[in-house]
């Protein structure tokens, strides 16, 4: 997936923000606590391949952004649901910028990956940060559009 691809994988889940469309109410996370998550997502990761562009040793750990009190926090700090929209599509262009500053070795450089979900441990091991990118703007994306259009 190249950075273009990652800029405009984004723009279904933003339109469904910014349709105006009533979300419904959620058990769990609201559409806008989902929104959140995935721009803070991007921005962590985007953080993580910046810093591996710049030859920095780091890891990727997701704890923070999937913390209800920070995802809400979030959503009131952007105004809710138009603001979130704003961040999803500003994370997904500093996501693919990322991505564009990576040399194609930088890109297979691994990474320690740890991943949260719903309180446990799903991956716990090295993935490559051209991995981190592609399987975030692919398969983690369409797991939370699916939860958002289940919300419209």
């Amino acid at each position: 997936m190249d950075a273009d691809e990652i800029e405009s994988a984004y723009d279904e889940l933003t339109k469904l923000f910014r349709s105006g469309s009533p979300f419904a109410v959620a058990d769990g996370w609201s559409a806008e606590m989902i929104g959140a998550h995935v721009a803070l997502n991007n921005d962590e990761i985007a953080s993580v391949a910046e810093a591996v562009a710049r030859g920095e040793s780091v890891r990727y750990d997701n704890a923070t952004v999937v913390d209800d009190a920070t995802l809400r926090a979030f959503v009131d700090r952007h105004d809710g649901r138009s603001g979130v929209a704003n961040e999803i599509d500003r994370s997904a262009r500093r996501l693919a910028a990322a991505q564009r500053g990576l040399s194609a070795d930088a890109a297979l450089v691994e990474i320690p990956v740890l991943v949260h979900d719903n309180g446990v441990v799903v991956v716990d091991q090295p993935w490559t940060i051209g991995d981190l990118i592609g399987g975030n703007a692919t398969f983690h994306l369409a797991s939370h559009l699916e939860q958002v259009r289940a919300l419209t």
